[in-house]
Protein backbone atom coordinates (compact mmCIF):
# COMPACT_ATOMS: atom_id res chain seq x y z
CA UNK A 1 0.00 0.00 0.00
CA UNK A 2 3.07 2.38 0.95
CA UNK A 3 4.92 1.55 -2.27
CA UNK A 4 1.22 2.32 -4.22
CA UNK A 5 -0.06 5.19 -2.24
CA UNK A 6 -1.54 7.15 -5.35
CA UNK A 7 -3.97 3.90 -6.14
CA UNK A 8 -4.87 3.50 -2.75
CA UNK A 9 -5.74 6.92 -2.31
CA UNK A 10 -7.88 7.23 -5.44
CA UNK A 11 -9.47 4.13 -4.97
CA UNK A 12 -10.66 5.75 -0.92
CA UNK A 13 -11.92 8.47 -2.56
CA UNK A 14 -13.70 6.33 -5.27
CA UNK A 15 -15.45 4.71 -2.36
CA UNK A 16 -16.13 7.98 -0.51
CA UNK A 17 -17.99 9.45 -3.47
CA UNK A 18 -19.81 6.32 -3.54
CA UNK A 19 -20.99 5.79 -0.26
CA UNK A 20 -21.54 9.52 -0.11
CA UNK A 21 -23.91 10.00 -3.13
CA UNK A 22 -26.08 6.83 -1.57
CA UNK A 23 -26.14 8.19 1.67
CA UNK A 24 -27.21 11.52 0.17
CA UNK A 25 -29.49 10.45 -2.50
CA UNK A 26 -30.97 8.61 0.61
CA UNK A 27 -31.56 11.79 2.64
CA UNK A 28 -32.94 13.12 -0.02
CA UNK A 29 -35.38 11.07 0.26
CA UNK A 30 -35.69 10.77 3.88
CA UNK A 31 -36.51 14.83 3.55
CA UNK A 32 -39.08 14.79 1.30
CA UNK A 33 -41.01 12.37 3.55
CA UNK A 34 -40.50 14.74 6.53
CA UNK A 35 -41.69 17.57 4.78
CA UNK A 36 -45.00 15.72 3.12
CA UNK A 37 -45.72 14.95 6.43
CA UNK A 38 -44.96 18.16 8.30
CA UNK A 39 -48.42 20.36 7.71
CA UNK A 40 -50.51 17.29 7.47
CA UNK A 41 -49.57 16.42 11.58
CA UNK A 42 -49.68 19.91 11.89
CA UNK A 43 -53.69 20.67 11.71
CA UNK A 44 -53.78 17.85 14.68
CA UNK A 45 -56.51 16.81 12.62
CA UNK A 46 -57.62 12.95 12.25
CA UNK A 47 -60.65 12.84 9.54
CA UNK A 48 -60.25 14.03 5.83
CA UNK A 49 -62.66 14.51 3.41
CA UNK A 50 -62.60 15.18 -0.07
CA UNK A 51 -64.89 15.31 -3.21
CA UNK A 52 -66.24 11.72 -3.72
CA UNK A 53 -64.08 9.91 -6.55
CA UNK A 54 -61.50 11.78 -5.70
CA UNK A 55 -59.22 8.82 -4.35
CA UNK A 56 -58.14 11.13 -1.43
CA UNK A 57 -57.31 15.03 -0.38
CA UNK A 58 -53.86 14.88 -1.85
CA UNK A 59 -54.03 12.43 -4.88
CA UNK A 60 -56.69 13.65 -6.99
CA UNK A 61 -58.64 16.17 -8.48
CA UNK A 62 -61.23 17.17 -5.18
CA UNK A 63 -63.75 20.62 -5.28
CA UNK A 64 -66.27 19.76 -2.44
CA UNK A 65 -69.69 21.86 -3.67
CA UNK A 66 -71.56 23.24 -0.22
CA UNK A 67 -74.35 21.04 -0.27
CA UNK A 68 -72.23 18.37 0.41
CA UNK A 69 -70.05 20.72 2.96
CA UNK A 70 -72.76 21.65 5.61
CA UNK A 71 -74.10 18.73 6.57
CA UNK A 72 -70.63 17.86 7.67
CA UNK A 73 -71.18 20.28 10.62
CA UNK A 74 -73.83 18.47 12.37
CA UNK A 75 -72.36 15.02 11.58
CA UNK A 76 -72.35 12.61 14.24
CA UNK A 77 -68.87 10.60 13.56
CA UNK A 78 -67.32 14.25 13.85
CA UNK A 79 -66.39 16.27 16.84
CA UNK A 80 -69.16 19.20 17.42
CA UNK A 81 -67.75 22.31 15.37
CA UNK A 82 -64.55 20.47 14.36
CA UNK A 83 -65.45 20.09 10.54
CA UNK A 84 -63.42 23.11 8.92
CA UNK A 85 -62.88 23.40 5.56
CA UNK A 86 -59.42 24.07 3.54
CA UNK A 87 -57.98 25.04 0.69
CA UNK A 88 -54.68 23.57 -0.04
CA UNK A 89 -53.40 24.43 -3.94
CA UNK A 90 -49.85 24.81 -5.84
CA UNK A 91 -49.63 28.65 -6.62
CA UNK A 92 -46.53 30.70 -8.98
CA UNK A 93 -46.61 34.06 -6.48
CA UNK A 94 -44.74 36.35 -7.80
CA UNK A 95 -42.62 37.83 -5.10
CA UNK A 96 -40.07 40.73 -5.81
CA UNK A 97 -41.25 40.60 -9.95
CA UNK A 98 -39.94 36.98 -10.06
CA UNK A 99 -42.14 33.76 -10.11
CA UNK A 100 -41.97 31.42 -7.45
CA UNK A 101 -43.05 28.10 -6.04
CA UNK A 102 -45.84 28.04 -3.08
CA UNK A 103 -48.44 26.40 -1.63
CA UNK A 104 -51.23 28.53 -0.80
CA UNK A 105 -53.49 27.22 2.40
CA UNK A 106 -56.31 29.13 2.71
CA UNK A 107 -58.81 27.72 6.16
CA UNK A 108 -60.50 29.28 8.57
CA UNK A 109 -59.11 31.29 12.08
CA UNK A 110 -59.75 29.34 14.75
CA UNK A 111 -59.65 25.82 13.30
CA UNK A 112 -57.82 23.20 12.20
CA UNK A 113 -55.74 24.06 8.52
CA UNK A 114 -53.10 25.94 9.62
CA UNK A 115 -51.48 28.15 12.41
CA UNK A 116 -53.23 29.14 15.31
CA UNK A 117 -50.53 31.93 16.28
CA UNK A 118 -47.21 33.54 14.58
CA UNK A 119 -43.81 33.99 14.94
CA UNK A 120 -43.28 37.55 13.74
CA UNK A 121 -46.20 40.67 12.61
CA UNK A 122 -49.77 38.89 13.55
CA UNK A 123 -52.55 36.40 11.86
CA UNK A 124 -53.99 37.39 8.98
CA UNK A 125 -57.79 39.38 9.40
CA UNK A 126 -60.44 35.97 8.89
CA UNK A 127 -63.65 36.35 7.36
CA UNK A 128 -66.38 38.35 9.21
CA UNK A 129 -69.19 35.46 8.80
CA UNK A 130 -68.64 31.67 8.93
CA UNK A 131 -69.97 31.17 5.72
CA UNK A 132 -68.37 29.91 2.20
CA UNK A 133 -70.29 31.97 0.44
CA UNK A 134 -68.95 35.05 -1.48
CA UNK A 135 -71.10 37.33 0.88
CA UNK A 136 -68.42 36.88 3.35
CA UNK A 137 -65.15 38.44 2.43
CA UNK A 138 -61.64 39.23 4.25
CA UNK A 139 -58.92 41.61 3.48
CA UNK A 140 -56.29 40.07 1.11
CA UNK A 141 -53.48 39.75 4.06
CA UNK A 142 -51.03 36.57 4.35
CA UNK A 143 -48.91 34.98 6.29
CA UNK A 144 -46.13 33.23 4.92
CA UNK A 145 -43.20 31.11 5.76
CA UNK A 146 -40.56 31.96 7.97
CA UNK A 147 -38.03 31.06 5.25
CA UNK A 148 -39.36 33.10 2.70
CA UNK A 149 -37.68 35.68 1.23
CA UNK A 150 -40.32 38.57 2.32
CA UNK A 151 -40.84 41.12 4.94
CA UNK A 152 -43.66 42.38 7.07
CA UNK A 153 -45.47 44.70 5.10
CA UNK A 154 -44.40 43.74 2.15
CA UNK A 155 -47.10 42.40 -0.85
CA UNK A 156 -47.18 39.29 -3.03
CA UNK A 157 -48.71 38.72 -5.64
CA UNK A 158 -50.95 35.42 -6.39
CA UNK A 159 -53.48 35.25 -8.92
CA UNK A 160 -53.87 38.32 -9.79
CA UNK A 161 -54.10 40.12 -6.69
CA UNK A 162 -51.58 41.74 -4.58
CA UNK A 163 -51.53 40.47 -0.74
CA UNK A 164 -50.10 42.33 1.85
CA UNK A 165 -48.14 39.84 4.72
CA UNK A 166 -48.88 40.73 8.02
CA UNK A 167 -46.87 37.74 9.51
CA UNK A 168 -44.51 34.89 9.51
CA UNK A 169 -45.43 31.45 10.94
CA UNK A 170 -43.15 28.21 11.65
CA UNK A 171 -41.40 26.58 8.65
CA UNK A 172 -43.19 23.83 7.34
CA UNK A 173 -42.08 23.31 4.06
CA UNK A 174 -43.69 20.96 1.53
CA UNK A 175 -42.01 18.40 -0.03
CA UNK A 176 -39.09 19.93 -1.86
CA UNK A 177 -39.12 23.19 0.06
CA UNK A 178 -41.77 24.19 -1.17
CA UNK A 179 -43.30 26.85 1.39
CA UNK A 180 -47.01 27.36 2.87
CA UNK A 181 -48.60 30.27 2.53
CA UNK A 182 -51.02 30.99 4.85
CA UNK A 183 -54.70 33.08 4.56
CA UNK A 184 -58.15 33.32 4.99
CA UNK A 185 -60.52 30.72 2.91
CA UNK A 186 -62.17 32.97 1.06
CA UNK A 187 -59.20 34.76 -0.05
CA UNK A 188 -57.79 31.93 -1.24
CA UNK A 189 -60.94 31.05 -2.88
CA UNK A 190 -61.01 34.59 -4.58
CA UNK A 191 -57.05 34.17 -5.86
CA UNK A 192 -57.29 30.77 -6.95
CA UNK A 193 -60.91 29.65 -7.77
CA UNK A 194 -62.26 32.90 -9.19
CA UNK A 195 -64.30 33.42 -6.26
CA UNK A 196 -66.27 30.28 -6.60
CA UNK A 197 -67.40 28.90 -2.88
CA UNK A 198 -65.93 25.95 -3.13
CA UNK A 199 -62.89 24.24 -1.29
CA UNK A 200 -60.34 21.18 -1.34
CA UNK A 201 -61.72 19.27 1.28
CA UNK A 202 -62.59 19.40 5.08
CA UNK A 203 -61.24 18.44 7.98
CA UNK A 204 -61.93 17.37 10.95
CA UNK A 205 -61.73 15.20 14.37
CA UNK A 206 -64.03 12.19 14.92
CA UNK A 207 -66.49 11.74 17.42
CA UNK A 208 -65.72 11.09 21.14
CA UNK A 209 -65.98 6.82 20.86
CA UNK A 210 -65.18 6.55 17.76
CA UNK A 211 -61.74 5.30 16.53
CA UNK A 212 -60.63 7.70 13.14
CA UNK A 213 -61.32 4.29 10.97
CA UNK A 214 -65.12 3.67 12.48
CA UNK A 215 -65.71 7.48 11.96
CA UNK A 216 -64.18 7.42 8.30
CA UNK A 217 -66.14 4.36 7.40
CA UNK A 218 -69.86 5.15 9.38
CA UNK A 219 -69.37 8.91 7.60
CA UNK A 220 -68.15 7.59 3.75
CA UNK A 221 -71.12 5.16 4.00
CA UNK A 222 -73.45 7.47 4.20
CA UNK A 223 -72.40 10.34 2.67
CA UNK A 224 -71.38 11.53 -0.85
CA UNK A 225 -67.70 11.84 0.04
CA UNK A 226 -64.31 10.38 0.29
CA UNK A 227 -62.94 10.03 4.14
CA UNK A 228 -59.46 9.19 4.74
CA UNK A 229 -58.21 9.09 8.11
CA UNK A 230 -54.40 10.71 9.31
CA UNK A 231 -52.74 7.12 8.70
CA UNK A 232 -54.26 6.78 5.17
CA UNK A 233 -53.84 10.38 4.50
CA UNK A 234 -50.14 10.35 5.55
CA UNK A 235 -49.60 7.21 3.35
CA UNK A 236 -51.52 8.44 0.25
CA UNK A 237 -48.84 11.33 0.28
CA UNK A 238 -45.90 9.59 0.79
CA UNK A 239 -46.73 7.41 -2.14
CA UNK A 240 -47.66 10.08 -4.65
CA UNK A 241 -45.35 12.77 -3.68
CA UNK A 242 -42.42 10.47 -2.13
CA UNK A 243 -42.31 6.83 -3.01
CA UNK A 244 -43.31 6.98 -7.10
CA UNK A 245 -41.30 9.74 -8.12
CA UNK A 246 -38.12 8.35 -6.56
CA UNK A 247 -38.65 4.71 -7.81
CA UNK A 248 -35.60 5.75 -10.18
CA UNK A 249 -33.23 7.24 -7.12
CA UNK A 250 -33.82 4.10 -5.43
CA UNK A 251 -32.42 1.97 -8.55
CA UNK A 252 -29.67 4.50 -8.65
CA UNK A 253 -28.52 3.70 -5.41
CA UNK A 254 -28.45 0.04 -6.25
CA UNK A 255 -26.33 0.76 -9.51
CA UNK A 256 -24.03 2.78 -6.64
CA UNK A 257 -23.74 -0.34 -4.54
CA UNK A 258 -22.54 -2.07 -7.25
CA UNK A 259 -20.50 0.01 -8.82
CA UNK A 260 -18.73 0.67 -5.90
CA UNK A 261 -18.33 -3.34 -5.89
CA UNK A 262 -17.34 -3.16 -9.06
CA UNK A 263 -14.73 -0.47 -8.68
CA UNK A 264 -12.87 -1.86 -5.69
CA UNK A 265 -12.97 -5.44 -7.73
CA UNK A 266 -10.89 -3.87 -10.77
CA UNK A 267 -8.65 -1.91 -8.63
CA UNK A 268 -7.53 -4.88 -6.52
CA UNK A 269 -7.47 -7.29 -9.03
CA UNK A 270 -5.44 -5.05 -11.18
CA UNK A 271 -2.91 -4.45 -8.24
CA UNK A 272 -2.88 -7.89 -7.29
CA UNK A 273 -1.65 -8.45 -10.74
CA UNK A 274 1.53 -6.03 -10.66
CA UNK A 275 2.21 -7.60 -7.39
CA UNK A 276 2.36 -11.44 -9.02
CA UNK A 277 5.95 -11.96 -8.88
CA UNK A 278 6.28 -10.48 -5.26
CA UNK A 279 3.58 -12.77 -4.38
CA UNK A 280 5.50 -15.64 -5.87
CA UNK A 281 8.15 -14.83 -3.90
CA UNK A 282 6.44 -15.23 -1.10
CA UNK A 283 5.03 -18.73 -2.02
CA UNK A 284 8.65 -19.61 -2.60
CA UNK A 285 9.97 -18.81 0.95
CA UNK A 286 7.06 -20.54 2.70
CA UNK A 287 4.17 -18.30 3.04
CA UNK A 288 0.85 -20.28 2.76
CA UNK A 289 -2.21 -19.27 -0.02
CA UNK A 290 -3.94 -18.43 3.68
CA UNK A 291 -1.01 -15.55 4.46
CA UNK A 292 -1.54 -14.41 0.98
CA UNK A 293 -5.37 -14.40 1.15
CA UNK A 294 -4.66 -12.31 4.40
CA UNK A 295 -2.28 -10.01 2.98
CA UNK A 296 -4.52 -8.60 0.12
CA UNK A 297 -7.87 -8.83 2.23
CA UNK A 298 -6.12 -6.82 5.18
CA UNK A 299 -4.96 -3.96 2.24
CA UNK A 300 -8.93 -4.32 1.08
CA UNK A 301 -10.23 -3.75 4.20
CA UNK A 302 -8.40 -0.69 5.27
CA UNK A 303 -9.07 1.08 1.76
CA UNK A 304 -12.72 0.24 2.20
CA UNK A 305 -12.85 1.59 5.57
CA UNK A 306 -11.24 4.59 5.18
CA UNK A 307 -13.29 5.19 2.11
CA UNK A 308 -16.68 4.43 3.77
CA UNK A 309 -15.65 6.38 6.89
CA UNK A 310 -14.60 9.46 4.49
CA UNK A 311 -17.96 8.82 2.52
CA UNK A 312 -20.45 9.25 5.78
CA UNK A 313 -18.74 12.15 7.20
CA UNK A 314 -18.66 13.50 3.59
CA UNK A 315 -22.77 12.66 2.87
CA UNK A 316 -23.35 14.84 6.03
CA UNK A 317 -21.24 17.94 4.89
CA UNK A 318 -23.40 17.41 1.34
CA UNK A 319 -26.96 17.77 3.68
CA UNK A 320 -25.91 20.77 5.09
CA UNK A 321 -24.71 22.35 2.12
CA UNK A 322 -27.25 21.10 -0.11
CA UNK A 323 -30.05 24.10 -1.71
CA UNK A 324 -32.57 21.49 -0.21
CA UNK A 325 -33.88 20.40 2.78
CA UNK A 326 -31.65 16.66 2.99
CA UNK A 327 -31.74 14.56 6.23
CA UNK A 328 -29.08 11.81 6.70
CA UNK A 329 -30.19 9.34 8.90
CA UNK A 330 -27.70 7.75 11.58
CA UNK A 331 -29.09 4.18 11.90
CA UNK A 332 -29.04 4.21 7.77
CA UNK A 333 -25.22 5.59 7.54
CA UNK A 334 -24.27 2.44 9.84
CA UNK A 335 -26.23 0.12 7.70
CA UNK A 336 -25.31 1.74 4.49
CA UNK A 337 -21.60 1.68 5.67
CA UNK A 338 -22.04 -1.89 6.73
CA UNK A 339 -23.60 -2.96 3.46
CA UNK A 340 -20.46 -0.70 1.27
CA UNK A 341 -18.15 -2.22 3.80
CA UNK A 342 -19.11 -5.94 3.22
CA UNK A 343 -19.29 -5.12 -0.60
CA UNK A 344 -16.14 -3.86 -1.05
CA UNK A 345 -14.59 -6.49 0.65
CA UNK A 346 -16.35 -9.35 -0.98
CA UNK A 347 -15.23 -7.80 -4.34
CA UNK A 348 -11.96 -7.72 -3.11
CA UNK A 349 -11.89 -11.33 -1.69
CA UNK A 350 -12.23 -12.71 -5.53
CA UNK A 351 -9.31 -10.51 -6.91
CA UNK A 352 -7.72 -12.58 -3.43
CA UNK A 353 -8.72 -16.06 -4.86
CA UNK A 354 -6.25 -14.89 -8.09
CA UNK A 355 -3.72 -14.06 -5.59
CA UNK A 356 -3.04 -17.39 -4.36
CA UNK A 357 -3.16 -19.53 -7.48
CA UNK A 358 0.35 -17.88 -8.61
CA UNK A 359 3.29 -20.62 -9.48
CA UNK A 360 6.32 -19.28 -7.29
CA UNK A 361 8.31 -20.81 -11.02
CA UNK A 362 6.49 -18.67 -13.51
CA UNK A 363 6.47 -15.68 -11.56
CA UNK A 364 10.51 -16.14 -11.48
CA UNK A 365 10.67 -16.48 -14.86
CA UNK A 366 8.84 -12.83 -15.33
CA UNK A 367 6.07 -14.90 -17.26
CA UNK A 368 3.41 -13.18 -15.13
Amino acid sequence: MAYRRARVILTAIGITVLVALILALGGIMNGMRIQSRQFVESTKANIWISAEGSGGAFIGFSLLIQEYMEPLRIAPELKPESAAPLIFAQARPVIHGKSSKAIVVGYQRGKFGGPKHVLEGRMFTGSKYDTYSPMSTAPLEVVIDERMPLEIGEQITIGGENLKVVGKAKSLMFVLDTPLIFMDVRIAQKVLLGDYPRVNMVIAKSADGLSPEEAAKQLEERTRVDVRTLKQTLDDITEVYVDEPMKAVTFLRVMLWLASGILVTMITYVTTLEKTQEIGVLKAIGASNGYVMALILKQVALTSAIGVTCGVILSYVFAAAAPIFVKIDSIESLIVAGISFLVCCGSGYFAARKAITVDPMVAFRGEI
